[in-house]
């Protein structure tokens, strides 16, 4: 797969009719707002990690007429008529950021989907802070990444997919590299240095996984043991990110005891696609968020592209068909590309 960038290149230098019948004010921008993977393992909502060269971007154009305006874009479902702001979550996300900045008009936004709803890897999430950022961009650029308020409107803005407030997508998307992410107050992150070096192969098998199903199968109450195990399983985790060691880190993000072994199942190429990529030398691999994606990971960068073709060949053997492309970890986060 080509980056994201490539593939909308023309697009995002293109007139759009539906715009122009907007009356643009000014020029257009394009955002970016990255895949990211989520949970990892043990860190059940509560860490994510910002994916290089796949995510959604959005057009963004200052327009007279007050308001967001929602047009669909490549990869976009057609819109008739387009939902409204308060349905879209990079339209909800932009709405709060133009609130927050007190600007007056209104923005024209075509949303280019590159992430499938429903893969694992931050689809809603990708929208949000491309909304959000390309919101504040556009007007501006009066907002940090790290304001309270863009935060909160990147959550609010996921909240109209899940139905919840989660960070563990939106804030890697938005932040870049691993966040740490309090499951109940989620606006409370940690962003933690991660050293180069780490290479992901990511599949995205043809099954779909609704977010809210999985979070249903999930049990209410787990053994005492199994949860000491996780939150031992979590801590070395994040300090083995810290320190580079991937051997470290592929062991523990299949460590987890509470969450994969109920999801798993959902995914029926899950074993088949897991011995793949062991076989093949990654040193972990497991479900982004409750899948049906599934990441390897490995410290040797040339081994990565046939870790990525065996799982590929695994899943397709168990009679799937997935696509897949090859990542590092994105450490900018939401961004103006051209």
């Amino acid at each position: 797969m080509g980056r994201i960038e490539d593939r909308y290149r023309t697009a995002v230098q293109t007139e759009r009719s539906v715009i122009d019948a907007l009356r643009p004010v000014g020029e257009a921008i394009a955002v970016r707002g990255p895949a990211s993977l989520s949970n990892l393992g043990p860190g059940f909502d509560a860490v994510g990690l910002c994916l290089d060269g796949w995510g959604d971007v959005i057009e963004a154009r200052v327009v007279e007429e007050p308001g967001v305006h929602l047009l669909p874009g490549e990869g976009a479902v057609a819109w008739t008529p387009p939902p409204s702001v308060a349905e879209n979550t990079a339209g909800m996300a932009a709405h709060l950021v133009m609130q927050r900045l007190g600007v007056e008009g209104g923005l024209a936004l075509r949303i280019h989907k590159g992430i499938p709803p429903g893969s694992g890897l931050g689809s809603s999430a990708a929208s949000a802070v491309a909304g959000a950022w390309a919101a504040n961009v556009a007007f501006g650029g009066g907002l940090e990444k790290t304001d309270g308020d863009l935060i909160e409107a990147v959550l609010e803005g996921e909240t109209v997919a899940s139905g919840s407030r989660h960070g563990d997508n939106v804030l890697p998307a938005l932040l870049g590299g691993l966040v740490l992410v309090d499951p109940d107050d989620p606006a409370r992150h940690r962003r933690v240095g991660v050293p180069p070096g780490l290479s992901i192969a990511v599949i995205l098998p043809q099954v779909q996984v609704l977010t809210k199903a999985a979070r249903a199968i999930l049990p209410q109450e787990v053994p005492l043991r199994d949860a000491v195990r996780n939150a031992a399983a979590f801590a070395f985790l994040v300090d083995a990110f810290r320190a580079g060691d991937w051997e470290t880190v592929g062991r523990c993000i299949m460590a987890d005891r509470l969450v994969e072994p109920v999801r798993a199942p959902l995914v029926p190429c899950y074993e088949a696609v897991r011995r793949a990529a062991l076989d093949a030398g990654a040193c972990g691999c497991a479900l982004s968020g409750s899948g049906p994606a599934l990441f390897a990971l490995t410290g040797e960068a040339g081994r990565v592209e046939a870790i990525l073709q065996a799982m590929l060949e695994a899943s397709r053997n168990a009679g799937i068909p997935a696509r897949g492309f090859v990542s590092g970890i994105d450490d900018q986060g939401a961004r103006a590309v051209r």
